[in-house]
C-alpha cells in the first residue's frame, strides 16, 4: 500500500492532456471552471559513509556505502465558481534506506477556499503552504512555514490551518505594487499541532502580518509575528535582478530579545545554460565548533553558519530535458560537508527521475587528531 498513492499520481500524470497548439481550436475553447495537476518524482541516491564519524559509530555500522531511496508523488485540484476558488493539494513520499528504515508520509498540503471580493480584496480559510521568504536553501523569515529540507529545497511542504486576508494594489510608477497580508494562526492540540512546538507545546494565537513592494524592480517584504506565548519576530526581504540573468536576494530575522538570523544569496546563468545558486546562512543561535564536538549525537542543520553551492548544467551534449548537477553543503564550524554528484531527467507529463552520488565527510576532533 506504499506505493497506492504514487501510482495515482503516475496514472493521472500519463493520461493528462498535452497541449493543442489549433489556434482555432483555443479560440473555441471555454475556460474551465476547474484544474488540476500533479508529478511524480522518483530519487536515487548512493551515499559513501565516513566511517569515523560519531553517527557511523553510534549506529554500529559495518558498511562502506548506503542507497537512499525517495519517491514523491502530489495531486493538486482546483475548482472555481465566480468569485471563489477552492484548492487541494494531497502529497505522498516513501523513503527507503536499504537494511535500515522505510518510512512514508500522507499528508494533505493545502486545502482552503478564498473568496476575491474583487481585484484589491481577498479572504481565505483553510490549510496553506504560504511559502514566504527570497531563500532557495533556507528562509528565516518563513515564521508561519514548516521549515525547508536543505537537503531537498524544492520538496512540496505542508501548510498550516489559517484565516487570512490579502490586500493588493498596482500602479503605473516606480511602485509598482503593494499587497497587505494579515493571518491568524491557532496552535492548539487539536489544530496545527505542529506550531506548537514554536510555543513550547503550549496552545496559542499568532498573528502576523506581511507588506509586500515592488519598488524600483526590487522585491521588498517585511514581515511580523506576533504571538501571545512566543516572542515577537520581525523579518526584512528582498530579490534584485541586477541583470536578466544575475539576482541577488537576502533575508534578515529577529526574534525580539532572542535570536537573529540572516541570509545572503544569489543566482547566476550563463549563456551556456549553467546555474549558480550561492547561499550563505547564519544563526546567532546555532551551535559553534566547539559545542558541536561536545555532544555524542549528528544533529542535522544545527550548526551557526552554513555555505550552499549549487551548480546546475542544463542540456548537457543538446540532449533534452537532461540535466547534471553539483552541490556542496559545508559546515562553517567544523568544516564537515556533504558533496552530492547527480543527473535528472524529466520525461513527458511531470515525472522526474533523480540519480545521485553523495559523500559525507565530518570533520570531527577525532578525525583531525588523526591527520596530524
Amino acid at each position: 500500500m506504499h506505493f497506492l498513492f504514487l501510482l495515482i499520481v503516475l496514472f493521472l500524470s500519463l493520461h493528462a492532456d498535452e497541449y493543442d497548439f489549433d489556434l482555432n481550436a483555443i479560440e473555441k475553447m471555454e475556460p474551465k471552471n476547474y484544474e488540476y495537476n500533479g508529478y511524480l518524482r522518483v530519487e536515487d541516491r548512493e551515499q559513501k559513509l565516513n566511517k569515523s564519524s560519531p553517527s557511523y559509530i553510534q549506529n554500529g555500522e559495518d558498511r562502506t556505502y548506503q542507497n537512499y531511496l525517495h519517491l514523491e508523488g502530489l495531486v493538486e485540484f482546483s475548482y472555481f465558481y465566480e468569485s471563489l476558488s477552492f484548492k487541494s493539494s494531497m502529497m505522498g513520499t516513501y523513503d527507503y534506506i536499504n537494511k535500515r528504515t522505510a518510512e512514508d508520509d500522507f499528508p494533505v498540503n493545502e486545502l482552503y477556499i478564498e473568496n476575491r471580493f474583487n481585484s484589491n480584496h481577498a479572504l481565505l480559510l483553510g490549510k496553506e503552504s504560504l511559502k514566504w521568504g527570497k531563500g532557495y536553501f533556507f528562509n528565516p523569515v518563513a515564521f508561519f512555514d514548516r521549515p525547508k529540507d536543505p537537503t531537498q529545497p524544492t520538496l512540496a511542504r505542508e501548510g498550516f490551518g489559517v484565516l487570512k486576508y490579502n490586500y493588493n494594489k498596482s500602479f503605473d510608477s516606480n511602485l509598482k505594487n503593494i499587497s497587505l497580508d494579515l493571518l491568524y494562526l491557532p496552535a492548539t492540540s487539536d489544530i496545527n499541532k505542529d506550531y506548537r512546538l514554536v510555543t513550547e507545546r503550549k496552545n496559542s494565537s499568532n498573528f502576523g502580518a506581511r507588506l509586500y513592494v515592488l519598488l524600483y524592480d526590487t522585491d521588498i517584504d517585511i514581515i511580523y509575528n506576533y504571538s501571545d506565548i512566543a516572542n515577537d519576530k520581525i523579518g526584512i526581504d528582498f530579490s534584485k535582478n541586477l541583470q536578466t540573468n544575475f539576482e541577488l536576494h537576502a533575508e534578515y530575522a529577529q526574534e525580539i530579545d532572542g535570536y537573529s538570523s540572516y541570509l545572503l544569496g544569489l543566482r547566476y546563468l550563463s549563456e551556456f545554460d549553467l546555474t549558480l545558486i550561492s547561499e550563505y546562512l547564519y544563526r546567532s543561535n546555532g551551535l559553534t565548533k566547539d559545542q558541536i564536538e561536545a555532544i555524542d549525537i549528528t544533529l542535522p542543520f544545527a550548526a551557526k553558519d552554513y555555505l550552499i553551492n549549487l551548480f546546475t548544467q542544463k542540456e548537457p551534449l543538446d540532449i533534452l530535458y537532461f540535466s547534471v548537477y553539483y552541490k556542496n553543503m559545508l559546515n562553517m564550524q567544523d568544516k564537515s560537508h556533504q558533496d552530492k554528484f547527480g543527473l535528472t531527467y524529466s520525461f513527458k507529463n511531470n515525472i522526474d527521475l533523480d540519480l545521485s552520488y553523495n559523500i559525507i565527510v565530518e570533520m570531527t576532533k577525532v578525525n583531525l587528531e588523526k591527520r596530524i
